[in-house]
C-alpha cells in the first residue's frame, strides 16, 4: 500500500501583508454595501431611480459594485494562497491595476457629484496601491 505524505506550506503574515488583506476587505465591503443600497432603491424609490438614469442604469451600477467587491476578493485570495505563490508577482500586479481602475473608474462616473464617503474609500484604494508597491518591491529586493 502506498503512503501519500504532503508538504505542509505556513504562510506568515507581517503586518503590511495584513494591512493590505484589511484594506482590501474594507474596500471590498464599500463596494458590497453599495451594490446593496442601489438594488434597494431601484426596488423601493422609482422616482428617485428615475431621475438618475433608470432602473436599468442603476441595475447595472449595482451588478458593477458586486463585481467590483467579488474582484477584490478574489485577487486579494490569490495574492495570498499559497497554492498560487508562483504568480503572487502578476497577481499583485493585477490587483494595483484593479484598485487603480476603480480610482479612474469613480472620477469617471462621479462626474464632479463626488461625497466624502466616496473620497475616503478612493483614498484607501490609493493606500492600497502605495503597500502593494512596498510589497512588490520588498519581495523582490
Amino acid at each position: 500500500m502506498a503512503t501519500l505524505t504532503m508538504r505542509r506550506t505556513v504562510t506568515r503574515f507581517d503586518r503590511l501583508q495584513i494591512a493590505i488583506c484589511v484594506l482590501v476587505a474594507a474596500t471590498a465591503l464599500v463596494h458590497l454595501g453599495l451594490g446593496a443600497v442601489t438594488n434597494v432603491m431601484v426596488a423601493t424609490q422609482p422616482a428617485r431611480v428615475a431621475s438618475m438614469g433608470g432602473a436599468t442604469a442603476l441595475t447595472i451600477m449595482a451588478a458593477l459594485f458586486y463585481g467590483c467587491s467579488i474582484g477584490y476578493v478574489g485577487l486579494n485570495t490569490a495574492l495570498y494562497h499559497p497554492a498560487l505563490q508562483r504568480f503572487q508577482r502578476l497577481t499583485r500586479r493585477a490587483l494595483t491595476g484593479y484598485t487603480a481602475l476603480t480610482i479612474l473608474a469613480y472620477f469617471a462616473l462621479a462626474q464632479g457629484h463626488v461625497d466624502v464617503f466616496g473620497l475616503a474609500d478612493k483614498a484607501c484604494e490609493g493606500l492600497l496601491i502605495g503597500l502593494l508597491v512596498i510589497e512588490g518591491r520588498r519581495a523582490h529586493a
